[in-house]
C-alpha cells in the first residue's frame, strides 16, 4: 500500500498530480470493463477548468481551429457571403479578390447545389464545412441566377480569404468612421490603409462596439498609432514576471481629435485600447461600460489538436486600474450573465479606491472593472416595438432585401443615384417595398408606432445601399439615420472645441 495516500496524509501539490495520474493508471490496468480513457480525460479537464475564472476553457478540436483562424484573420474558402432564404441559400456578397468574385458569383444568386450534392433546406452551420477546405482544392456550386434560364454550374478554387477586422469605413462631414470587429494581427495595417481611403478628414470616430478583443499584439499596435513616443499602452502582471508595453516612437495619428464608442460587449483588446486612449487623455470614450475582460489567457496545444486556454496574467490601464471586473471563482454562468454593466456608471456606487486619475489632465477615471465611458449614451433611448425588434433579430429586412432584388433593377437604381448619400437622400420606398417586408415579417402594417416606421426605413435603405454600393454603404445609412451611439459620437467629433472640454475633465458623463 502506498504509505502517502492514506486518511490523514496532506498530499504536495506533485503527488496530487501523481494521485490523478494513478486514477487513470488504474482504470487502463485493472477496471473490470474496456473503458475509453479519452471521454473521460476531457471531461476532467472541463471540470477542472470550470472551477477556475471564467476565461480559462477546454476546446475542442473544431473550436482550436476557429480559434486560430479567428486570430489569423484568414481561411481558406471561396468568399462568399450568405442567408439561407425559404430553404434557398441565397449569396448575400462577394468578398474583393476572392474566388467568388474572380468567377464573378453576383449577390441574389440562388446555390442550390455544392459538389452536387443538394443543399434544399440543409442545416446553415453546415455550410462552411462545405465551401471550405485546403487551398488549392475544387468546389462546384449549381446557381439560379435571374435572367438566366438555366443553371450554372460554377468551378470555384479556394484560396485563402483574408477576414478583415474592419467592418465598416466612411467619412462624412471631414468626419472619418472606422468601424473594428475583431484585434487580428494584421489590424493596424488594414485600419491605417481604411484610414487613409477616407481622405482629409479634421477627427476620427472608432466603434469597437461588440468587439470581443483578440491579440494582444494587435492591440499594443492599433494603440501605438495614437500615442507618443514613452507612452505606456497596457502591463501584465502574472504570477512569474511583469510586462510593461509602451510606445518607441511616435504615432502616425497621436494628433487627430478622437472619439471611441464601446459597449458591454467591447471586451479585452477592446479595453485595452479604450484604456490607454482615456488614461492618456487622447480622445472621448462615449457608450456603456465595457465588458470587463482583463485576464490574460495562453493558447495550450494538445497533441490531439484539441487545447485549452489558461489565464497567466491580468491587465491593467496605463493608470494601473484593473480591466477585469470581480468575479467568484466557479461562477462562470453568473459572471457572464451580470447586467450590472449596463447601468449608468451614476447609478454604481464607486469605492473611492477605484478612482483613478488619466495621465496628462488628472481627470477622474473609474476602476473595479472595464472602462467606463466619459459621456455615457444609452443606446435604448428610441423604443421599437417588440414585433420590429424580433423582425429585426430574425434577419426579416435581409429576406426583405433579396425580395426587393427580384422586383427591380440595381442596374438602374445606380444609374440614378450613383452615390450612397444621393439614394439616401432622395429614393422614396415604394408601396410594393414595404409589402415585401410586411409580408416577411408578418407585421400588421396597422400596429407600427412612428419609430417603428422611421426605423423600417432607414433598415430598408440600409440593406439595399449594401447590394448597391457595399457594406460602408449599409452602415453609412444605418449610422446616420438611426443610430443614437453613433449619431452623439458624429456630432461630438464635430466639435473639437467639446472634445477639449471633456479631456479637461468639465464634462464627464451625460
Amino acid at each position: 500500500m502506498l504509505t502517502w495516500l492514506s486518511a490523514t496524509a496532506q498530499l504536495t501539490e506533485q503527488q496530487q498530480i501523481q494521485k490523478l495520474n494513478l486514477v487513470y493508471q488504474q482504470l487502463r490496468s485493472n477496471y473490470v470493463d474496456d473503458v475509453p480513457l479519452e471521454p473521460l480525460v476531457q471531461e476532467a479537464i472541463i471540470a477542472t477548468l470550470k472551477r477556475l475564472d471564467p476565461h480559462s476553457s477546454y476546446l475542442d478540436s473544431e473550436q482550436m481551429a476557429n480559434l486560430r483562424q479567428r486570430l489569423r484573420g484568414e481561411f481558406a474558402g471561396v468568399g462568399i457571403r450568405y442567408i439561407m432564404h425559404r430553404d434557398t441559400l441565397v449569396v448575400r456578397g462577394v468578398i474583393e479578390h476572392s474566388p467568388a468574385e474572380r468567377a464573378r458569383i453576383e449577390p441574389n444568386d440562388r446555390i442550390t447545389a455544392i459538389d452536387n450534392r443538394s443543399i434544399v433546406g440543409i442545416a446553415l452551420d453546415s455550410i462552411p464545412k462545405l465551401l471550405r477546405g485546403k487551398v488549392g482544392s475544387t468546389t462546384t456550386i449549381s446557381v439560379v441566377r435571374r435572367g438566366e434560364p438555366n443553371t450554372l454550374n460554377i468551378s470555384l478554387k479556394r484560396d485563402i480569404i483574408e477576414s478583415s477586422a474592419i467592418t465598416a469605413s466612411f467619412s462624412i462631414d471631414s468626419i472619418g468612421y472606422i468601424a473594428i470587429s475583431k484585434f487580428s494581427k494584421p489590424l493596424a495595417s488594414e485600419f491605417l490603409a481604411a484610414y487613409r481611403r477616407l481622405g482629409d478628414i479634421k477627427s476620427l470616430v472608432i466603434d469597437l462596439r461588440d468587439n470581443s478583443g483578440g491579440a494582444i499584439t494587435s492591440a499594443t499596435d492599433l494603440t501605438g498609432l495614437f500615442l507618443s513616443k514613452g507612452d505606456v499602452i497596457v502591463s501584465t502582471e502574472g504570477r512569474t514576471n511583469s510586462i510593461v508595453y509602451d510606445k518607441k516612437k511616435d504615432g502616425p495619428l497621436r494628433d487627430i481629435p478622437l472619439v471611441v464608442i464601446i459597449n458591454e460587449g467591447s471586451a479585452s483588446a477592446s479595453e485595452i485600447f479604450a484604456g490607454a486612449i482615456q488614461d492618456h487623455d487622447r480622445g472621448v470614450i462615449v457608450g456603456r461600460t465595457s465588458f470587463g475582460k482583463g485576464l490574460v489567457q495562453r493558447v495550450i496545444d494538445f497533441k490531439d489538436g484539441t487545447g485549452m486556454t489558461l489565464t497567466v496574467a491580468r491587465y491593467k490601464t496605463p493608470s494601473g486600474r484593473i480591466i477585469q471586473r470581480p468575479y467568484t471563482m466557479g461562477q462562470g454562468d453568473e459572471y457572464m450573465h451580470d447586467t450590472i454593466r449596463y447601468m449608468h456608471p451614476g447609478s454604481i456606487p464607486h469605492n473611492d479606491t477605484l478612482l483613478f486619475a488619466t495621465l496628462k489632465r488628472g481627470r477622474k477615471v473609474y476602476g473595479g472593472g472595464g472602462i467606463t465611458p466619459d459621456i455615457y449614451i444609452d443606446s435604448n433611448a428610441v423604443r421599437l416595438s417588440q414585433s420590429v425588434v424580433k423582425a429585426h433579430s430574425e434577419g426579416c429586412f435581409e429576406h426583405t432585401a433579396i425580395d426587393i432584388w427580384d422586383h427591380i433593377s440595381a442596374d438602374e437604381l445606380r444609374a440614378n443615384y450613383p452615390t450612397v448619400k444621393q439614394f439616401y437622400d432622395n429614393y422614396q420606398i415604394s408601396d410594393t417595398i414595404k409589402g415585401l417586408f410586411i409580408h416577411s415579417s408578418g407585421i400588421s402594417s396597422d400596429s407600427l408606432s412612428a419609430p417603428d416606421c422611421s426605423f423600417i426605413r432607414i433598415m430598408i435603405l440600409a440593406t439595399m445601399a449594401e447590394h448597391l454600393y457595399g457594406g460602408d454603404a449599409r452602415y453609412y445609412i444605418y449610422n446616420v439615420g438611426f443610430d443614437p451611439m453613433v449619431r452623439r459620437a458624429l456630432s461630438l467629433a464635430s466639435d473639437t472645441e467639446e472634445i477639449e472640454r471633456v479631456l479637461r475633465g468639465a464634462e464627464s458623463i451625460d
